[in-house]
């Protein structure tokens, strides 16, 4: 298959490649991923508007695709098939428990001609902060479920975080994990990939909303469990985590707490309405990892001060600050977002 006459990224032509095999296994990639794509922009006679098939795909490892069978958007995530990410995410899956939050799997295909590595099929998600978060009850909403997945997963260490029901639920299984439909996979304040007027629902009008924890790339299994488990290394992406070392071992579920808690701060930093829950992250950014509370410590505190917060406060909207980078482009979409129902009491939203 020649792939040099079009304008095909180097990390992409893998998926040029696989296009043919995902489509007899019942995926279909987008068109620019068709071995047969030509660029609308060089169609004779074609106005220079700005299309889909412009957007490319830097993940080398991750592309979206749509199940055939029922239209249903999806996410192809390329692993090696006996890594420690696979066994991580089927462990999990196979665990019985309401908090548990990990990724749902849909499919796992072997990919020719060796099996090496595995595509794994996943729900297409999208960031947990974007768009803007409209009330406290929202970031409520987030927070608990990032907080209740229980130490009981605790026997891994993950270092990657989105988000999920369940920091609590991980590390009850010896899981330490260190670090919405309806958008383009590339572009996410599109519909489909085009320029122009995105819309979206509020959470608390649809509340509750599922967040899940990803990317177990990096994580470990600690069968002996989280208080005597040790670690060493840094991470490129939290620099600012104390205890971190290249010699001198330490507890990486305590750096778990740490990185939740330096998302809880960025949040709060970027919404000056949530302020009184400073202290949630402060403790858990102790520098000294033995004042880390566990997870179900910090979501104690996090009720006992929503306790004192009236319910019309927990749903006023809340304002992101001035001066932070998705500001402005956020203010703007906000102001030509579709009128929806008015949001939901926050004890209708599953808590």
């Amino acid at each position: 298959m020649d792939l040099s006459d079009r304008p095909w990224y180097d990390n992409e032509k893998k998926w040029v490649e696989m296009q043919p095999f995902l489509l007899s296994a019942g995926y279909k990639l987008r068109p620019r991923y068709d071995p047969n794509w030509f660029p609308s922009w060089k169609v004779p006679g074609a106005e220079r508007t700005w299309q889909d098939d412009h957007l490319p795909s830097f993940k080398d490892n991750a592309l979206d695709a749509v199940r055939i069978r029922d239209d249903v958007k999806v996410v192809l995530k390329r692993v090696e098939t006996n890594s420690m990410e696979l066994w991580i995410i089927k462990h999990l899956l196979r665990i019985q428990d309401p908090r548990n939050r990990t990724i749902p799997l849909f499919d796992v295909i072997s990919v020719p001609p060796d099996g090496r590595y595995s595509l794994l099929v996943m729900p297409y998600t999208r960031r947990f902060d974007h768009p803007a978060f409209h009330c406290r009850a929202e970031f409520l909403e987030a927070m608990r479920q990032f907080l209740e997945v229980r130490h009981r997963f605790l026997k891994y260490c993950i270092l990657l975080i989105r988000i999920s029901q369940g920091l609590q639920f991980m590390h009850d299984n010896n899981i330490c994990h260190f670090r919405t439909a309806g958008s383009h996979f590339y572009s996410q304040d599109t519909h489909i990939g085009v320029p122009g007027i995105f819309t979206w629902n509020h959470r608390c009008s649809v509340a509750p909303v599922n967040y899940y924890y990803i990317d177990f790339g990096l994580s470990k299994y600690y069968p002996q469990g989280r208080h005597t488990a040790l670690n060493t290394g840094t991470l490129r992406t939290f620099k600012t985590i104390p205890e971190l070392s290249l010699t001198v071992p330490y507890n990486p579920f305590k750096v778990d707490i740490f990185q939740l808690g330096l998302t809880m701060h960025k949040l709060i930093d970027t919404y000056p309405a949530l302020k009184p829950f400073r202290s949630v992250a402060d403790r858990m950014t102790s520098t000294d990892p033995n004042d880390r509370p566990e997870p179900s410590e910090s979501l104690e505190e996090l009720n006992s001060i929503v306790e004192q917060i009236p319910q019309q406060k927990l749903r006023a909207p809340i304002i992101e600050k001035a001066g932070t980078v998705s500001y402005l482009a956020r203010s703007a979409m906000s102001m030509v977002r579709k009128d929806y129902p008015p949001a939901r009491k926050y004890e209708d939203m599953g808590y």
